[in-house]
């Protein structure tokens, strides 16, 4: 069901690991994201501790929201009769909890919080880091960004903002082609071959860009879907010359503010007093998701009269061109269900025709695999309907 590329669903490797505030400050390492001793190889003890205390791991930027954040009104269902089905087993929550070692699971319907449990010793006020469900924060930016004029249009040449794009190999790549992840430009995403462009992809962002710029190109722009990672930070970089404000303060005034989320979520950076990582690892706890969620799919019912520009969910949420399943930084699920996804078992999924939200935080045991990526659907999906259906 899911490209291959969901599997690194995370952003450009780059060096060294922050072990204290005097580090952070003496130091100015950028943080290993794939590296053997990096996120992508943590143990299963690293994961745990490691997924809630990004802050104290690496350089973040704080985004502020609301010390009394908007309540979620609970009427909570019944899940001792809940069953679901897979490979012949009857199980239950609990027995999906353990197996998929979850952190956090919520569910909202109606605005109601339905579902909210904890696991793996993780508290409600604390964050876990989303790893790519960023990307679709960024994608709700742009959406404000064209609203706000700061964007004229997708259709814009990426080299307006990055001139080195003018020409090579990124030459007429629009914003929209970057949104969808369909620029035509030829890239290696696996992390396990030492040859691959995200390994050699340079840390500095002028050398990455030349570095990028060089590939070949092998389709027309918009009609191929590639998974490139290296493109989420040109995604970032415009939003960010465009707006003239970082990305965590963008975020803050157009969605966390509005939106009702707490002041205790953060952004990676690239470095101490760095710019955000486009692509990843904004950390937030359970309930800010599915406030998150919640911002979306109240956008989505209002698209003249949101946060961001006209229809902007609706025209996020269209399948692209170059693969059905993708949107701007979304995942497409089918029958008006769309999610932000990230490695390691990170989702929030959105049922528009159900006004259904699913909020998953998960330290798998690897990044990704279609197993695990369908039993957590099969898994959504079943939990979805008994709550829909009153239980």
């Amino acid at each position: 069901m899911r490209s291959i590329y969901l599997t690194l669903l995370i952003l450009c490797s780059t060096s060294g690991l922050y072990a204290s505030e005097q580090a952070r400050s003496e130091t100015a390492v950028t943080p290993d994201l794939t590296g053997d001793s990096g996120i992508l190889f943590w143990t299963p003890d690293q994961q745990v501790t490691g997924y809630s205390s990004m802050a104290e791991l690496y350089p973040t930027r704080s985004i502020q929201g609301h010390p009394a954040p908007s309540e979620l009104p609970k009427k909570l269902t019944n899940l001792e009769r809940f069953t679901y089905r897979l490979d012949g087993q009857v199980l239950s929550v609990a027995d999906y909890m353990q197996s998929h070692r979850t952190a956090g699971l919520l569910v909202i319907h109606n605005g109601d919080l339905k579902v909210e449990r904890y696991g793996l010793g993780h508290l409600p006020q604390n964050p876990w880091v989303s790893f790519s469900v960023t990307k679709s924060v960024v994608s709700m930016l742009y959406g404000a960004a064209i609203k706000d004029g700061f964007i004229e249009s997708l259709d814009t040449p990426i080299s307006e903002y990055v001139p080195v794009f003018a020409t090579g190999s990124y030459a007429g790549v629009t914003i929209k082609n970057i949104l969808q992840m369909a620029s035509g430009v030829a890239w290696n995403e696996d992390y396990a071959d030492p040859a691959s462009d995200i390994v050699n992809l340079p840390t500095e962002q002028t050398a990455g860009f030349r570095y990028m710029n060089q590939l070949p190109r092998v389709a027309e722009p918009g009609t191929r879907f590639n998974y490139n990672t290296g493109e989420t930070n040109i995604a970032g970089v415009i939003l960010a010359k465009a707006t003239g404000k970082t990305l965590s303060d963008y975020a803050s005034e157009k969605i966390f503010l509005p939106g009702g989320l707490s002041n205790n979520a953060n952004w990676l950076l690239d470095g101490p007093n760095g710019r955000e990582f486009a692509g990843c690892c904004i950390s937030a706890n359970l309930r800010d998701y599915g406030r998150l969620g919640l911002f979306a799919l109240a956008n989505a019912k209002t698209p003249s009269n949101g946060a961001f520009t006209d229809n902007w969910m609706q025209q996020s949420t269209a399948p692209s061109e170059g693969y059905a399943g993708y949107g701007y930084f979304w995942w497409l699920l089918g029958d008006g269900i769309y999610a932000a996804e990230g490695v390691f078992g990170q989702f929030i999924v959105i049922d528009a025709n159900r006004d259904l939200i699913v909020v998953l935080q998960s330290a798998w045991p690897e990044a990704y695999s279609e197993e695990l990526e369908a039993n957590a659907l099969a898994f959504i999906q079943a939990l979805s309907d008994y709550v829909v259906e009153g239980h």
